[in-house]
């Protein structure tokens, strides 16, 4: 029987904000092999398709599952979507105008922002790399997937987590002042659990690899969790197995160690 495997993207196959922008060929060397022996490898992120590296298409993955879980598709067909209410999002715009913060509201290829001149979005966006093409101050026609929003500083983060918990998800981006606003209970998670039924694979061969808070759900989902050596931290208390740092090929090192292909 075929395995899946689910990939993260930044922090897990490259990390620009530690220099490196492209994904390595050891990494490349062992989704090819992975396909060649019959498996699917899903690519599993934050980003919505706009958002996606040029480098990550050319891996040719099977699926993909975006926006943290909100959109998943396999072999180019649409297996699931969901998308943010209207009054959810008035709720959002609510709470950042309160703390004096920015939004964005991301389609599955493009986002919505309120000013693209405000000083603390364009630090965000310049921080992640962010193309300004991507985004528009024109309220988008397409439903909404994931939002975005940033503040000043960390010490914002509790009363924004307790004021947004009953309408929605906020999921802290480790280094920034941000999180990444999920509609309620769709996550990583969510998506694994669709796309393991829709192609009748057990969890038992399903393999996650992941380096972040919003990996936890789709980690827990799957029989093989792998986090990286350079995993958010409050990730170790839950015992995954771990691998090398993505600096060090990690995916590749544990899809060799554990004889999931051959070695380079």
């Amino acid at each position: 029987m075929s395995r899946l495997i689910f990939l993260d993207i930044d922090g897990t196959i490259l990390d620009g904000s530690r220099g490196m922008p492209d994904i390595s060929d050891k990494t490349r060397y062992a989704i090819g092999q992975l396909q060649k022996n019959g498996d699917h490898v899903l690519i599993a992120s934050g980003r919505c398709k706009g958002l996606l590296y040029k480098q990550v298409y050319d891996l040719k993955p099977d699926g993909f599952i975006l926006c943290n879980g909100a959109y998943g598709e396999f072999a180019g067909k649409e297996i699931y979507s969901y998308s943010f209410k209207e009054e959810t999002l008035d709720r959002i715009k609510e709470v950042v105008s309160r703390y004096e913060g920015f939004y964005i509201f991301e389609t599955l290829d493009r986002a919505y922002v309120e000013s693209m001149n405000g000083v603390l979005f364009r630090s965000f966006a310049d921080s992640w790399n962010i193309s300004p093409d991507f985004f528009s101050e024109d309220r988008v026609i397409a439903p909404i997937l994931i939002a975005m929003i940033g503040f000043k500083d960390y010490a914002d983060f509790p009363e924004v987590i307790e004021d947004i918990r009953e309408y929605a998800d906020a999921i802290p981006h480790n280094g920034f002042s941000s999180f990444d606003i999920n509609i309620k209970d769709v996550n990583k998670g969510t998506g694994v659990k669709k796309l393991l039924e829709y192609l009748d694979i057990p969890r038992e061969n399903a393999y996650c690899f992941g380096d972040g808070a919003n990996d936890l759900e789709m980690l827990k989902e799957v029989g093989h969790p792998v986090t990286m050596g350079n995993c958010d931290k409050a990730l170790d208390a839950y015992g995954f197995e771990k691998t090398a740092d993505v600096l060090d090929d990690g995916v590749y090192e544990y899809l060799v160690k554990h004889k999931l292909i051959k070695a380079l």
